[in-house]
């Protein structure tokens, strides 16, 4: 642990995290408010202008905005269409001075990166499924999205292509829908060889295989953790049929979808994603 993350009141985290989604009208205005936590959002469609009073900028689709205590904002979104976003918001402990000026630092407007976007997706399932071990996995996972954006910055990381970004993103945003290889290209802005060769050559993976792991990753967590029908878990996830999905965890896991949900246990290989760590 870093000596800039341990303050008077423990390590550096976020507290008493919470988690949404939230669609605004077009042309939805609010009056200035002053954040007490921080904020995180992520906007999914449309596009948000955030006016503070030392600066003002512009969040658009596939972006992220931060706001930071002591804030005073006046939000405005988009006058054309509706804007979906993702956020969270929670309380900041342990904050040193050390740490406080690498996040007053940080820009308050960025590109989502599909880690970021993975973390956010996965809090917002286990706020769906009350998985959230009376708040500490929400606040977790809070702590680990606002390190990882600030470990983005301060490193600015060219690890993968941005097409390859694009790629990662654009799955990860729209797993459930039935997305196909020229979907993904075309959301990368490079033709499908083109986005194959990236994904083999930075993950060891095709494009598609890559979409399958995270649908069975999401599906394996959504058997373990609702009282979702089997035929309900698969449609979210993006499998056509309950036979197609059935079939993919069984390869997976070894189990059944029924065996899996029944906590049944079998020593094997951990289903991970392909060029992406767990978060922790």
């Amino acid at each position: 642990m870093s000596e800039l993350d341990v303050g008077v009141s423990g390590p550096f985290g976020v507290l008493g995290a919470r988690f949404g989604e939230i669609t605004y009208p077009a042309g939805t205005a609010t009056t200035p408010q002053t954040l007490h936590e921080v904020l995180f959002v992520i906007t999914h469609r449309g596009a948000m202008r955030a006016e503070l009073t030392d600066m003002t900028f512009r969040a658009g689709t596939g972006e992220v905005a931060l706001f930071l205590p002591g804030d005073v904002s006046r939000l405005r979104f988009d006058d054309d269409q509706l804007t979906r976003q993702s956020w969270f918001a929670g309380r900041l402990r342990g904050l040193t001075p050390a740490m406080r000026a690498r996040l007053w630092r940080l820009p308050r407007r960025k590109a989502a990166s599909s880690a970021v976007t993975y973390l956010v997706r996965e809090a917002l399932t286990c706020e769906l499924t009350h998985l959230t071990a009376d708040g500490a996995l929400l606040d977790a996972l809070a702590t680990a999205i606002l390190l990882r954006f600030l470990a983005e910055v301060e490193s600015d990381p060219k690890r993968f292509p941005q097409s390859l970004e694009l790629a990662r993103l654009h799955i990860h945003t729209n797993v459930e829908q039935r997305l196909t290889l020229a979907d993904i290209a075309q959301a990368a802005g490079v033709t499908p060889p083109h986005l194959i060769r990236l994904f083999r050559a930075h993950l060891g993976t095709t494009p598609m295989q890559y979409l399958w792991s995270r649908r069975i990753t999401l599906g394996i967590e959504l058997l373990s953790s609702t009282d979702l029908s089997v035929g309900a878990v698969a449609a979210h996830c993006g499998f056509s049929t309950s036979f197609h999905f059935s079939r993919r965890i069984r390869e997976a896991t070894g189990l059944s979808p029924t065996q899996l949900r029944q906590g049944l246990t079998r020593t094997g290989p951990v289903l991970g994603e392909p060029g992406s760590p767990p978060p922790h």
